[in-house]
Formats: C-alpha cells, sequence, structure tokens
C-alpha cells in the first residue's frame, strides 16, 4: 500500500465540551431521522493570532496566557448556541472554535439550506456544494459565524491505495536525517530521548483500527521497541464517535493508522501518542483538530484532562485545494493557526498522486493542508544505504525524489505531491528560496521538507485490516507521504527531546528556511526525480527536482541536529521608540510646551506589544508630570514645562506575553527665555523667528548686565552672533567663568557651556556683562542673549 493521503472535507467543531454559558430555552423538535451540525466561530484577532503563531522561545504557560485571550469568546459561543436554539437544533457539543447541534434533518434544512446530492464524477464545485459548507446561517449566527457543516452526514472521502515492496525502519530513520558525523538519534550513547521527559505526538484518523497491531508490532523481532506498554504510550481519543472505531471490512483505510502510529513508535520510542479518531465528514476532520487544541490548552474541555506535552501534529489525511473551497478553508484556517499559537506543530502530507493530487480536474494542483502556510508540507522520497548503517558520515545514504512522470504513473503508481498553490500567496519564510524558477513564483510553495516514503523503501507494517488481511498475511511494507509525514514529525520531537524540551515550540517554518539559507548543511538536497510531466504544470515552476529549492522534495530531507538550534531561538522582545520634545520652541506663547510621544512594536519572531508602561517626571522632583502603567502601544501626551526644568520620559512596553522591551530613557530641558533675565543697563528686546520663544536681549553699552538664577548640573547661554557683535564676559560671584567673543562673518547663533558639575545640583546665579568699548557709558561692539539651558 502507498499510504498516499485520503481526500477529506474538512472542518472543525464538536469534541466533548459542554455550553460555556446557560443557553435560550429550547423549542420543541420535529420528528424525523437526527442531523448533525457544527458551526465554525470566527478569529477575534486573527492578525494577533498569527503573531503569536510565529512567536518563537515562550514556554507554554506564556503561550497558554496569550493564546487565552485571542479565541471566540464565551459571548461568541453562547451567542453561536442560542441561534441554533432559537432555529430548533439542540446543542450536543462545543470546542474552543466551534459549537455543534442535532435536530431532525428536516429543521436543519430549513434553517440551513440542503445540500445536493454528489453523483460519481462529480466537478469541483459539485462535490464542494455537496460536501462543503451549508448554503446558508440561520439569523443570529452571520455576526459570530464564518461557516456551518454536517457533522455526522455526508460523503466519506477517503479511498486509499494499495502497493508493497522495501524495508526499513525507525533506526534507518533517525540514522539517516542526523547531521554528518553526529551520533544518530536515539541511540546510544545519544542521551537525549529521556522517558521522563516524554513529548506527544498527536494523529487525526478517519478510519478504524484494532490497537492490538500496535503492540503486536512493537513486539516483532528486529522491528520492534523494547518495553512499548500500550496502556501508558498510548491515549485514544474519540471525537464526535461514542468510542474508538474497530477494523472494517469495507475499504476504510484502516492499515492507514497502523502506518501512522507504528512509523511513529519506530522513529521515536519514547514518544506518546495521541491519536484522535473522527468520521470521514467535513465536521469530523476539522473537529479532531479543534480537539487537539483544546487537550494541548489543557482546559476545562479537554478529553481525559489534555495533554500540555502535545509538540506536533501528523496529518496524513488531505484533500486537492482546489476541491477544498473557499468557505472550509477560511473556516479551518485559524484553527491550524491557534494550534502553532499554543505550541503544536503540524505536519501535514504533500499527497502521492505528484502535481495531480487526484483532482477533480485535470490540472495540476496541490494538497490541503500541506498547501497551508501554518502547516509544514513533507513530501516522499526514495532513500537507500550507501555502505554499512553506521551513523550518518555524509556519504553513506543516498536520497532521490518518490517519482513519476506523468498523470497516468503518478495516478496509478504514485508520487510525491507538490507544486504551487492557487489559494495562498507566497509566504515571507520561503523569500530565502533564490533558484529559479522557484524564486520568482508569487504562491505558496510545497513541499517544505521531504524523507522517505517511497513504496519501494517503506516500513514493514502489522495490520488486521480486513480488506488487506485475506490473503492471510498480516505483515505488508507500507510508503508514500503517509509515511514520510509521521517519520518527520516523529524526528523532530526526537530533536526537541535531544535538547529537554517539555512541550512543543510551534512554527518552525522561519527555522527551516533559515537554516537552508545559511547553507550549513542542514539538508540533504535532493536533486534527482520528477512528480509528473511538465507539460501538465501550467502554474507550477517545474515538475523535476533541481539543486536548492524545488517543488519536489522541497528544502530537501532535513538533517535535524543541524538544525536543532535554530528551533529554540530566544524569544524576541518588542521594540519601543519614546522621545520628549519640546514643540514650538520658538513660540512666544507655547514655548514651553512639550510632547512625549511613544510607539511599541513586534519584531520579528516576537508577539505584538500589549501596553506600555510611560512615567514623566521632573529632575529633582518625586511626583510624576504624568504615569501610566497601561498606555497603549502607541500615544502622547502634552504638559507644559516650566523655564530652566529637565524632564525625563521612562517607558518599557510588555508584549502579550509579559516580555519587556528595552527600558527607554529620554530627557529634554526648558531653557530659560531672555525675557526671564533680569537687566541693568540699556537692553533691548528684538524678535526673531529661531529665538528661544521668539526673542532675544542685545545691548552695545559697556557694563550692561543680565542676570539668570537656575539649579541644575550644567549650564549654557544661548547667545546671538554676527558680523556687529563683540566680546561677553560670564561671571558667578566675582569669579569670571568665560569671556566670549560674538564676532562672526554671518548672522547665526552660538551655544557656549559655562558651568559643568557632576554633583548634587545647587542654585547658582550668573552675570551676563557686555565689554562694549573701553570709554565710559560708551556704545560700540554689542552682545545678544537668546536664552539659557539648563540640565538638572
Amino acid at each position: 500500500m502507498d499510504g498516499r493521503p485520503s481526500r477529506v472535507w474538512l472542518c472543525a467543531g464538536a469534541a466533548l465540551l459542554a455550553g460555556f454559558t446557560a443557553l435560550a430555552p429550547v423549542p420543541a423538535f420535529a420528528s424525523g431521522p437526527s442531523t448533525g451540525v457544527t458551526v465554525f466561530l470566527k478569529a477575534p484577532n486573527l492578525a494577533a493570532l498569527h503573531q503569536l503563531a510565529d512567536a518563537h522561545g515562550l514556554t507554554h504557560a506564556q503561550r497558554m496566557k496569550v493564546l487565552s485571550k485571542l479565541l471566540p469568546s464565551a459571548a461568541d459561543h453562547a451567542a453561536a448556541a442560542s441561534a441554533l436554539q432559537t432555529a430548533g437544533l439542540k446543542i450536543t457539543d462545543q470546542t474552543a472554535w466551534s459549537v455543534s447541534a442535532s435536530a431532525p434533518s428536516t429543521t436543519v434544512a430549513a434553517a440551513f439550506g440542503a445540500h445536493p446530492t454528489m453523483r460519481a464524477h462529480a466537478t469541483p464545485e459539485e462535490r464542494q456544494a455537496a460536501t462543503g459548507a451549508y448554503p446558508a446561517l440561520p439569523s443570529g449566527l452571520e455576526g459570530v459565524a464564518t461557516a456551518a457543516f454536517p457533522t455526522t452526514s455526508g460523503p466519506a472521502m477517503f479511498s486509499p491505495a494499495d502497493a508493497a515492496c522495501g524495508c526499513v525502519d525507525g533506526t534507518d530513520f533517525r540514522n539517516a536525517y542526523t547531521s554528518a558525523a553526529r551520533t544518530a538519534l536515539g541511540q546510544p550513547p545519544y542521551s537525549g530521548l529521556d522517558p521522563a521527559t516524554t513529548l506527544t505526538i498527536a494523529t487525526v484518523q478517519l478510519a478504524g483500527w484494532n490497537s492490538s497491531d500496535l503492540t503486536q508490532w512493537a513486539s516483532t523481532p528486529d522491528l520492534g521497541v523494547s518495553g512499548f506498554n500500550a496502556a501508558t504510550g498510548l491515549t485514544q481519543v474519540p471525537v464526535d464517535l461514542p468510542s474508538i472505531p474497530g477494523p472494517s471490512a469495507s475499504d476504510t483505510g484502516d492499515e492507514e493508522v497502523d502506518l501512522d502510529q507504528e512509523a511513529l513508535l519506530s522513529t521515536d520510542p519514547f514518544a506518546h501518542q495521541r491519536p484522535y479518531f473522527a468520521p470521514n465528514t467535513a465536521a469530523g476532520y476539522g473537529d479532531a483538530f479543534a480537539q487537539v487544541l483544546d487537550d494541548v490548552m489543557t482546559d476545562p474541555h479537554a478529553y481525559q484532562g489534555g495533554d500540555p506535552r502535545i509538540a506536533a501534529l501528523s496529518v496524513s489525511w488531505g484533500l486537492c485545494e482546489a476541491d477544498t473551497g473557499s468557505d472550509f478553508i477560511d473556516a479551518f484556517e485559524p484553527v491550524l493557526t491557534s494550534l502553532l499559537a499554543a505550541g503544536v506543530t503540524v505536519f501535514a502530507s504533500s499527497g502521492d498522486d505528484g502535481i495531480y493530487d487526484g483532482c477533480t480536474s485535470a490540472s495540476s494542483n496541490v494538497d490541503y493542508p500541506a498547501s497551508s502556510p501554518e502547516a509544514i508540507g513533507v513530501g516522499a522520497t526514495t532513500l537507500n544505504p550507501v555502505g554499512t548503517g553506521a551513523p550518518n558520515n555524509g556519504s553513506n545514504w543516498a536520497e532521490s525524489a518518490w517519482s513519476c512522470t506523468s498523470a497516468g504513473d503518478c495516478t496509478t503508481n504514485g508520487g510525491t505531491g507538490g507544486g504551487a498553490s492557487s489559494t495562498f500567496a507566497k509566504p515571507a519564510f520561503q523569500s530565502a528560496i533564490t533558484n529559479s524558477p522557484f524564486s520568482t513564483s508569487t504562491s505558496r510553495l510545497v513541499p517544505d521538507i521531504s524523507d522517505n516514503g517511497d513504496p519501494e523503501t517503506g516500513l514493514p507494517v502489522y495490520t488486521t485490516d480486513p480488506t488487506d488481511t485475506a490473503g492471510g498475511h498480516n505483515y505488508f511494507v507500507i510508503g508514500g507521504t503517509s509515511l514520510s509525514t509521521p517519520e518527520s514529525a516523529a524526528l523532530f520531537t526526537n530533536a526537541l527531546a535531544a535538547h529537554g524540551a517539555t512541550s512543543g515550540i510551534g512554527d518552525i517554518h522561519n527555522a527551516l528556511y533559515q537554516a537552508y539559507a545559511l547553507h550549513d548543511g542542514a539538508f540533504r538536497d535532493v536533486t534527482v526525480g520528477s512528480n509528473g510531466a511538465g507539460a501538465d504544470e501550467p502554474i507550477d515552476p517545474s515538475a523535476d527536482a533541481a539543486v536548492g529549492y524545488d517543488t519536489v522534495s522541497g528544502l530537501g530531507a532535513p538533517l535535524w541536529p543541524a538544525i536543532a538550534s535554530l528551533l529554540f531561538a530566544a524569544a524576541s522582545p518588542p521594540d519601543l521608540a519614546a522621545v520628549l520634545t519640546l514643540v514650538h520652541p520658538h513660540s512666544a506663547s507655547s514655548a514651553r510646551a512639550i510632547t512625549a510621544t511613544w510607539v511599541a512594536s513586534a519584531t520579528i519572531g516576537g508577539l505584538p506589544p500589549q501596553r506600555v508602561a510611560v512615567t514623566i517626571t521632573r529632575d529633582g522632583q518625586t511626583a510624576p508630570v504624568y504615569s501610566d502603567a497601561t498606555a497603549p502601544v502607541a500615544g502622547a501626551t502634552t504638559f507644559t514645562g516650566s523655564p530652566g526644568a529637565t524632564y525625563v520620559l521612562s517607558a518599557t512596553a510588555f508584549d502579550l506575553a509579559g516580555n519587556t522591551s528595552r527600558h527607554v530613557l529620554n530627557t529634554v530641558s526648558v531653557p530659560v527665555d531672555d525675557r526671564r533675565f533680569s537687566f541693568t543697563g540699556s537692553w533691548h528686546h528684538v524678535a526673531g523667528g529661531s529665538d528661544i520663544a521668539g526673542s532675544a536681549s542685545e545691548t552695545s553699552h559697556r557694563d550692561a548686565t543680565a542676570t539668570a538664577t537656575g539649579t541644575g548640573r550644567s549650564y549654557a547661554v544661548v547667545l546671538r552672533t554676527g558680523p556687529g557683535f563683540g566680546k561677553l564676559s560670564i561671571s558667578q560671584g566675582f569669579t569670571t567663568l568665560r569671556t566670549i567673543n560674538l564676532y562672526s562673518a554671518h548672522a547665526g547663533t552660538r551655544t557656549v557651556t559655562f558651568s559643568s558639575s557632576s554633583s548634587t545640583p545647587r542654585s547658582h546665579t550668573f552675570r551676563f556683562t557686555c565689554l562694549g568699548k573701553k570709554s565710559a557709558f560708551a556704545t560700540g561692539k554689542k552682545v545678544g542673549i537668546d536664552g539659557m539651558k539648563i540640565v538638572y
């Protein structure tokens, strides 16, 4: 079996939760068969949710503190529940993102409209109409909901295929995907995998299975994992189901579950497993994702108390993006974003039909949710050993793409999926792609990474799926991106555990693409293979593998120890700019007006700022002029300063998790205007557009004096200069401090510091004297004083 991702429609909704608040009275129900409906709620602050998802270096507690503020509120849940009850439905379950209800089919059809029947060879539009969102929302839901989907009814979309051969296991994976010359993950003396710090890997499953298959596989000679205990190592979560479904004789893909769980156990033997089983319907799939979120948050609605150590979610079920429909994508993307925000890294298979992806249309396409910028899209390679199985030395593994060359070849025999999204624009992290023709694409490119998945080099799997065991065999070698995806998730949790992580870290796109841009051997470049015919790629840059990034293998096969250091970058604090300014220093009426302004912003990898603590004080005084510990992230305040006083602005920005910016200090001093001096002799005031407070004082009389008093550490006088100016003396008591020649070929001003001290500020009086001509009472060279600056 090639393990290709099953084709499903997605939504989010009911899990195991009660109503959030008291609900409206329930109307009487009509008779008839019951239909379940799940309503997806709107994101209250999607921008902030994205910023939290992109943030790194946060603890689980920090993420939970922020995330709780960015999910639909209790009031939104109550409004949705009330509208559903008013329409005649009974509330059954809720998650952080959804409200589920049920009613007779006639009541549901009256409130939401009816889905048309899907014919055998439906167009994408017909498929969406039959399996996607309901055509209408009842009154009262429009303001809080994005769309409604059937919870437990509608066409099943999963259709697995079979293939066999090859043989590798988790020991090989841990060897092949370490860095050259480094000890393989999970092999002695590597001590990073400590059961005491077990992380959890979640999966989403849309088929039944026999959980004893995993126990049997674990005891298989040469493949087993010593010490595995299903009672403590596996938690099965039913979603929209009364219990975990068992194996089915119908073609439901029970072996898909076996492949996921056995690949995880083989690759990361210490990881706890948490598969989520949901109906193969639109809302069933999405409800499973929503329940993972509730569980990692360990909120009151978590299953059996939840699990804050869920670090990765592996998803081997997807759907051709073109068949998915915007209603579902718009409703489901916030759930993916919130999972990243909660610290869960989502790995999604890129598909097993090459660039064709099993779409109902003939054109090339990509698989969703692998095409989402929130998911790590995973492609498949063909992995072969070269020589012995010793720890990777950089040359003992050969890897090419799991290839196919045409629509018939890719659909019949399989090949790794990939290409350009027709829904999502190029995300910022893919700006690291610099090789042509991929660098010029404006679309989200898939996949991000690849590892072994070719059925010819697949994983031996034990299954009791009746579809596969009719011939009396239980062991099969299975591949596809349904192998490479859980394999990648388990290699990732190996890397986290090796660094002592006790919870997840969320989105790792930036770390992956940064490692690629650094060219430090973080990836085994896959340069051989194809996933379709070049003539069939109208929107894809190329269907051929190439040096560097390509849409066959992505960045290549990640060598996780070389990437790990980038996964644990410290959280980036917010940035803050804050300044005090004399707004109109030359205005006669408002020269002393001071404005404080501040702006906080998120840095790359950081969270949105939430508030700024701002305090403005006058030096020498304890009572603040202005103080606000919860000032907005961008703000201003204006006040009137005192002549000769120095004011200090102190500001710190706080992000949503409590991380702080650098502490900003900024000062401004209000000059003492010339009109506040005491004058003796003949002085006159002159107006000037560039003078302090719009004026200056001048005299040409010898011994004419101006006196000013102030308290500070540093003193400076602003003087006029020009062709007609002469000398001015500055004294304190009987001591002359400075003699200044104010002559200049051109008119202007000059600031002269004449007294400075680091001691405690004291009050000082200074005298400024015009030296003029030597004869008494004579006039001649003039002096001009604009004002005095004092720094406390």
